[in-house]
């Protein structure tokens, strides 16, 4: 089994069913093992902290590596795309950026998800989200190839 499988089977085990494993990286280059982490509702540094400190001594009971590497558990944070649908529904309300398959970029607020569906409002180039006609659109998970969750700073 390869180590990010491992990992993955590990916080199924070890984590509260709220907080889940969503990518594992390993760079070799600079011996850095990151595993990124989220919750259905807030994920907390404490739980980062017993998740990693569980790791560390999982990977020391395997034997993992033969050198020195360094260890970070932490959630994926606002510049990484979302991974996975569980990560979705907890950001209704929120502006996203959709990277479809068919290579067209959509921007707009996330509305629903609903199975293999999101219904995003997309956002006017001219009127933002105050265009007389608003217009929803409904994707498919299996037509994203990445989205992200922008970050607003206006209240």
């Amino acid at each position: 089994m390869q180590i990010a499988e491992q990992i993955k089977a590990w916080g199924t085990e070890f984590l509260p069913a709220d907080v889940y494993v969503v990518e594992v990286e390993y760079k070799v280059g600079n011996k850095k093992l990151s595993v990124f982490l989220d919750a259905d509702q807030a994920l907390t540094i404490e739980q980062c902290r017993l998740f990693n400190r569980f790791l560390s001594e999982q990977l020391d009971t395997l034997d993992f590596g033969d050198q020195a590497y360094t260890l970070e558990v932490s959630s994926p944070g606002v510049d990484r795309p979302l991974r996975m649908q569980r990560q979705y529904p907890k950001h209704i309300g929120r502006e996203i950026s959709i990277k479809l398959k068919a290579q067209n970029l959509l921007t707009g607020k996330l509305l629903k998800v609903e199975n293999e569906l999101i219904t995003i409002l997309l956002k006017d180039a001219k009127k933002g989200y105050k265009a007389k006609e608003p217009i929803e659109k409904t994707i498919n998970f299996s037509d994203i190839e990445e989205s992200t969750i922008l970050v607003s700073f206006n209240s």
